[in-house]
């Protein structure tokens, strides 16, 4: 009964991004299974995928965790490392069977969140940045009292892709939000650019595979 209500609960939860998808999805079951029921065992299958990718992960405080720290806020693969104008952008990938919740990287607050509409090409296509579809998110650090200083600005950039197309997020501008809660989401399988200040060291390597509100992305020097 626990799972069935903690099913209900994100599913209804307004707040949480998974929200409308697991109840558009549940939607389309019922009628595929009143249209004829083999349609409608293929789309249960596909709703119980659904479920596990979107299910809010146990997020516990770690040892030897600082309030600084910069967690990974997407479950996925390290795919590059690049420093640009003196910031550090790690580029994650997402994995097929990877949650598709995009958590809070760090306590904060929501400085920015903006959906920029454009294509979905990949991303090795020439100008693909400027052309493709992308969410930007900012967060300011809540130890942080002067808000005008960007070099204490963590952003998020949620890329869209020819398999990514849903990047949603229910988060409005100006909440503080605590570290590993749920502020978005990319269906089916895109990647995320982190960009972090240069006073921070960089935790992961390329080719580590992180989870999302538990490894450490970065930790200030």
């Amino acid at each position: 009964m626990s799972k069935i209500s903690d099913y209900f609960k994100v599913s209804l939860d307004p707040q949480s991004p998974a929200m409308p998808v697991r109840i558009i999805t549940g939607l389309v079951v019922s009628v595929l299974g009143f249209l004829w029921l083999p349609f409608g065992m293929l789309g249960l299958l596909i709703l119980l995928w659904i479920v596990y990718v979107t299910k809010p992960p146990e997020i516990s405080a770690l040892s030897g965790a600082e309030r600084t720290d910069i967690f990974v806020p997407m479950d996925g693969l390290v795919t590059s490392i690049e420093t640009l104008s003196g910031k550090k952008i790690i580029r994650i990938a997402q994995q097929i069977h990877s949650n598709k919740l995009i958590l809070m990287p760090c306590h904060g607050k929501i400085d920015v969140n903006m959906f920029i509409d454009g294509l979905f090409l990949p991303a090795d296509i020439l100008n693909a940045s400027n052309l493709n579809a992308r969410r930007e998110i900012s967060v300011i650090q809540d130890d942080i009292t002067d808000v005008a200083n960007t070099q204490n600005t963590i952003s998020l950039i949620i890329w869209g892709r020819p398999f990514a197309r849903y990047l949603a997020s229910p988060i409005s501008e100006g909440r503080v939000i605590e570290a590993g809660i749920p502020i978005a989401i990319s269906l089916l399988h895109g990647d995320l650019d982190i960009i972090v200040p240069s006073n921070y060291e960089i935790m992961v390597n390329l080719g580590e595979f992180c989870i999302a509100g538990k490894t450490v992305l970065a930790r200030q020097l």
